[in-house]
């Protein structure tokens, strides 16, 4: 199992070292591997794993026990990966001999995945394999092409507006000479510059038209909101420390366990669960528990939890429903979430103005978001 042991020794070690009682000497290599075979039977049984713990004599033991689960979450998870990329281990031969319901669900998901990046990489390939000879040999930097197209369309235009001047001269040169021939020369005269001023004005035309399509620096909102939007962006943004605990839980908590706000203990378990399963990027999953709990009536956090995953699940509407909604919240925990995201939905609505007043909004709180908004700013295309 040393693929897996090292795995365990990453993230628990660190846990272990906090407690008084930490000793090092007993960390030998037949600890490491009772542990990673008790954790691995943690899912059906939770017991052999306990002993282990309590083995250690630590000054806290029940801090090491209440990250078991999130423990055996992150190896599993590691190991179903691994199993996905074709790697070995004796951990993972147990975990198919004892039908790991978690095990499973991971390695589907990596297969997913892998799936669908193993596709996105054929048709990117595909798509640019004709281009990519002319990319290695001649390539020119884009300022210098940027600048080279405006300095020749510059001259160009300044060349056609002294031809169209010229024409237009000697057109009204013919009319005045021509007095005898006043009534047709002024028939003839009005047709010319009418058709003059369409000229110029065709020309204002086609650089408002260029002007709306060629913005090189800018992003379409799609791909703006799907670069901003990605799993590990998400995960990682949410403070998971604000989650608030019901004042009534003091005995439960006691106990080892907590009770979220206005939920009872049942609630907080598929609760905790749905959040466990957000931290996995398991959004869609996560959202049919959250779902089940109605938590506008009882429980704000979980409405910005349950909004997350609308948006990651392309249901747009409801997302932007609930967002709005958390907006309109006094002295909710996370303000700065909601704004940023809601944001993010309006720009995927093409709702560019309400977009830009949160995001600029964001920029001037001086918040984690503000760096971030002002990236999503200066790439949002003008039309």
């Amino acid at each position: 199992m040393k693929k897996s042991e090292q795995i365990i020794k990453s993230l628990v070690l660190p846990v272990l070292e906090k407690d008084n009682n930490f000793n090092q000497l007993n960390l030998n290599d037949d600890f490491w591997k009772a542990f990673t075979s008790s954790i691995l039977l943690y899912e059906n049984d939770a017991k052999p794993i306990f002993k282990v713990v309590y083995e250690l004599q630590l000054n806290d033991p029940e801090r090491v026990i209440k990250k078991l689960t999130s423990v055996h979450a992150s190896l599993i998870k590691e190991l179903a990966e691994l199993h996905v990329l074709e790697g070995s281990d004796e951990a993972i031969d147990i975990l198919l001999a004892n039908n790991s319901k978690l095990f499973i669900e991971q390695v589907n998901y990596f297969k997913t995945v892998k799936g669908v990046i193993t596709k996105l990489e054929r048709e990117r390939i595909r798509e640019e394999l004709p281009k990519a000879y002319e990319k290695v040999t001649f390539e020119i930097p884009e300022n210098d092409l940027e600048a080279a197209i405006k300095k020749t369309e510059r001259e160009n235009l300044k060349k056609k507006f002294k031809q169209w001047d010229e024409e237009l001269e000697t057109e009204n040169s013919v009319h005045t000479s021509a007095y005898s021939k006043e009534k047709n020369f002024k028939q003839k005269n009005t047709k010319v510059i009418y058709l003059s001023w369409i000229k110029y004005a065709g020309v204002a035309a086609i650089f408002l038209i260029a002007f709306m399509i060629w913005q090189p620096t800018k992003q379409s909102n799609d791909k703006l909101f799907a670069e901003y939007t990605s799993d590990e962006l998400i995960v990682q943004s949410i403070d998971y420390q604000k989650i608030k605990v019901s004042s009534e839980s003091a005995g439960y908590v006691r106990g080892g366990g907590i009770l979220l706000e206005n939920l009872n203990k049942f609630e907080t378990d598929l609760a905790l669960e749905a959040i466990q399963l957000f931290k996995n990027n398991n959004f869609e999953k996560s959202k049919h528990i959250l779902a089940s709990l109605e938590p506008r009536d009882k429980n704000d956090q979980l409405v910005m939890f349950l909004a997350i995953t609308q948006l990651k699940t392309n249901e747009l509407n409801p997302a932007v429903s609930n967002f709005e909604y958390l907006s309109k919240s006094s002295n909710f925990e996370y303000p700065s979430e909601v704004k940023f995201y809601l944001a993010l939905c309006y720009l995927k609505q093409n709702k560019k103005s309400k977009a830009k007043l949160l995001f600029n909004e964001l920029i001037q709180s001086d918040d984690k978001y503000s760096k971030v908004s002002q990236e999503i700013v200066s790439n949002i295309r003008w039309f």
